[in-house]
């Protein structure tokens, strides 16, 4: 029986289907004893928060988050929005994910991508960092791995091949720059821009879903991008060390503050450019994904963007009397906890976009 996508599921549904188990825990009841099992799951057009009530131990001892598993379930309302409710739970075989799209994939044309990657690298008049640029993109190997690498485990450019959209976001971004302050080295900006996230490609891994390896947990991207990078660097003749400073700065820095995982501020001017293309790349994607989202559900306003402490306008609905916009509902139901925030996601805007 094929799964119906997470996307396609309506209230009241009985449902058995495929789907990525992004995340898992157990609580407590308040008004019995036992534990519950709260996940979510997914496929490539979405997720939905789930609840097992009964056999919840047993359940979540058969497998880990990242995990494919079949599930029997309804689809149910809680709070205006559908969950579902678990009555059994699987671990998914490789004969039930066969066919089964459990994580999305980017509308951007990898060919096209990986070609104007190229042709960046070509433009590079420096020999030294085109040299470095070359260890990287000459590479067939290497870069079909990168063209096919998701930007990040959650948020934005959050999909397979969300990498390579990001990058070359941040390149033409990047290449306006130069063109509006000629006074900046465009190769420097050019190659941090390809190489900004180069450790990526071993920081996250893609089975039934998007996940961390265990060194892109223990390391991270920016010190796996480091080490990639200088050891590139050191393989070729000549490299000046001042200039392996800069790019070297260029990469450490590019998150901008410390907080969000910079070990060192930009403190040159190309540094300081890198860091708000990529920034702005990521929220301004972040924020059209959410209103792609809004406008599928039919929706004005987005669902409450905690980490943004704000709604997002996704637009007047068609049907609003007289042309005028109608309420949000969701606006007017807030719940409490949504107007005060989450203290530790509070302020974390910038860093959003890190991970």
């Amino acid at each position: 029986m094929a799964s119906k996508r997470i996307a396609e599921l309506e209230i009241g549904e009985r449902i058995i289907g495929t789907y990525a188990a992004r995340d898992r825990s157990l609580a407590s009841f308040k008004s019995k004893p036992g534990q519950y099992l709260s996940l979510t799951l997914g496929d490539a057009t979405g997720e939905l928060s789930a609840r097992m009530w009964d056999g919840a131990e047993e359940a979540a001892a058969c497998f880990q988050p990242g995990d494919a598993v079949t599930v029997r379930a309804v689809v149910e309302e809680y709070r205006g929005q559908k969950q579902l409710v678990v009555e059994k739970l699987k671990k998914a075989d490789l004969q039930e994910i066969e066919g089964v799209e459990l994580i999305a994939t980017g509308a951007g044309d990898s060919e096209t991508l990986c070609e104007r990657v190229l042709e960046a690298v070509e433009s590079v008049q420096n020999p030294h960092l085109r040299a470095l640029l070359e260890t990287f993109f000459g590479d067939p190997e290497f870069l079909d791995r990168f063209s096919r690498a998701p930007g990040a485990k959650s948020l934005h450019h959050s999909y397979l091949g969300g990498l390579l959209e990001h990058t070359v976001g941040v390149l033409e971004l990047l290449e306006t720059v130069a063109r509006v302050h000629p006074q900046l080295d465009r190769d420097l900006m050019i190659a941090g821009a390809l190489l900004h996230d180069l450790g990526k490609v071993a920081e996250l891994e893609c089975n039934a879903s998007i996940e961390y390896t265990d060194c892109g947990r223990l390391v991270g991207h920016t010190v796996l991008t480091d080490r990639m990078v200088n050891r590139a660097i050191d393989a070729i003749e000549g490299f000046p060390e001042e200039l392996s400073n800069r790019i070297t700065h260029l990469l450490l820095s590019h998150h901008g503050q410390r907080e969000y995982g910079a070990p060192v501020l930009p403190m040159i001017a190309e540094a300081c450019a890198l860091h708000y293309a990529d920034n702005l790349d990521a929220h301004v994607q972040y924020f059209g994904q959410v209103i792609a989202d809004g406008r599928a559900a039919g929706s004005q306003w987005s669902d409450y963007q905690r980490l943004f402490e704000r709604y997002i306008y996704v637009g007047a609905r068609c049907n609003a009397p007289g042309g005028q916009l109608a309420p949000s509902e969701a606006m007017q139901q807030q719940p409490q906890e949504e107007q005060q925030g989450d203290q530790s996601e509070r302020g974390s805007i910038g860093g959003l976009f890190d991970h």
